[in-house]
């Protein structure tokens, strides 16, 4: 004979309650390890995880206390832990929520619970607009990861779906609602509408905070790699990215019998530039050098920084004349207008050296070195120039 067996949905929502909070004390407890970017999305979700289950406590005691804490400050609290999971998701991905998408919706769970729950009673009513609103509210959270999110992958997917999951579930509760109110004829009733309602509270938390962590752990190792290519200053590739790049951009022209140009930019008398204005002012007209460089290049070129003042542009596909034309442009855009660095104007020259690459380039540091040595020449001969290093491009020598 086999033993009776029934689901007792308080016991249910104790445990879930139990284990939100234990999240919720673990992920406060690592919050100050995560970088600085994620943190204030970590501290929206340690709220929702710490609020949600005092909601669901209070739920466990109706019949047990007054009606306002266990119907309409438990409603509150819940609601509320679902626009704090929403306002971290916001945080996660750098965009600032407008407050009336999600306030409306939690002022329809108090007003709802006030009204349906202490004012005029009517179950049916209470839990069809609770079950919308709520709805509503983790519908927004779901649609901000899918609007924000640059790359949408697997981890992605496990928290938007979770909340896609979670807003279906209650908007289900409220159609068959509306469609058999006597469905439900308590709190506690137990049937698959009920169960599936509480467990949005049991599950979503652990699914989504799971998925939420390993985001900001992704989050985290992207920012340490770019951290390894990028110049920290002037936010372009540092020369250990370029050399790599311009190793893999070599090995592709000789693969394709495409040309490849380099150019090497240096600011002229950039010294005195941190002599007569300071340091601060010479980080600054590194930073807006770059800006305008990058003005004159195209979606194909990247653009490094060597060390100091000195740049480096890889151009795939550039040949001699073309390449120098487009170390012009870029000259005479210096030339045209100063740099403008706090309240002062400095005007600001470039000496440029242009390769290309030749056949007897075997490594990239020689097709490096050989425009390194054109920059040297032009800065010999005067500063403000343009100068190509003599040896001749790239010529496809293929049978």
């Amino acid at each position: 004979m086999s033993p009776d067996w029934q689901f007792d949905i308080p016991s249910a929502l104790l445990v879930g309650a139990l284990l939100t909070l234990l999240i919720g004390l673990v992920l406060m407890a690592v919050a100050r390890s995560v970088p600085d970017a994620v943190r204030p999305a970590v501290r929206w979700w340690v709220v929702a995880t710490l609020v949600q289950p005092a909601g669901f406590v209070l739920i466990t005691l109706r019949g047990g206390a007054p009606a306002w804490a266990t119907v309409v400050l438990a409603n509150a609290l819940i609601a509320f832990a679902f626009v704090a999971y929403a306002l971290a998701l916001h945080r996660f991905f750098g965009s600032r929520a407008r407050p009336a998408p999600l306030l409306a919706p939690w002022l329809v769970v108090v007003a709802g619970s006030v009204w349906w729950g202490l004012l005029v009673p009517d179950l049916t009513a209470r839990l069809v607009v609770v079950s919308l609103a709520m709805a509503a509210i983790l519908a927004y959270g779901a649609r901000t990861l899918y609007r924000h999110a640059h790359r949408r992958d697997r981890l992605h997917h496990v928290v938007g779906l979770s909340f896609a999951a979670a807003g279906g579930i209650l908007a289900y509760r409220a159609g068959v609602l509306l469609v058999d109110p006597a469905r439900v004829t308590g709190v506690f009733t137990l049937n698959h509408v009920q169960i599936l309602t509480y467990a949005v509270g049991g599950i979503l938390p652990v699914v989504a905070t799971v998925g939420f962590l390993l985001m900001g752990n992704e989050r985290s190792a992207r920012e340490l790699e770019r951290a390894a290519r990028v110049d920290y200053l002037t936010d372009c590739y540092n020369r250990r990215a370029i050399e790599e790049l311009g190793a893999r951009m070599m090995a592709a022209a000789r693969r394709h019998g495409m040309s490849l140009a380099v150019l090497v930019i240096d600011l002229d008398h950039f010294k005195r530039i941190n002599d007569e204005l300071g340091h601060a002012a010479g980080d600054e007209a590194l930073v807006r050098s770059v800006e305008r460089i990058r003005d004159c290049l195209r979606a194909d070129d990247l653009l490094g920084r060597l060390g100091g003042e000195e740049f480096v542009v890889l151009m795939p596909n550039t040949d001699s004349a073309s390449a120098v034309a487009a170390a012009e442009r870029i000259r005479e855009n210096f030339n045209a207008l100063p740099l403008v660095l706090g309240d002062v104007l400095r005007p600001v020259t470039l000496s440029i050296g242009v390769a290309v690459l030749a056949p007897a380039d075997r490594l990239f540091s020689q097709l490096l070195q050989r425009g390194d040595r054109a920059m040297y020449a032009a800065k010999n001969a005067g500063r403000n120039l343009v100068i190509a290093d003599p040896m001749s491009g790239w010529v496809d020598t293929r049978p």
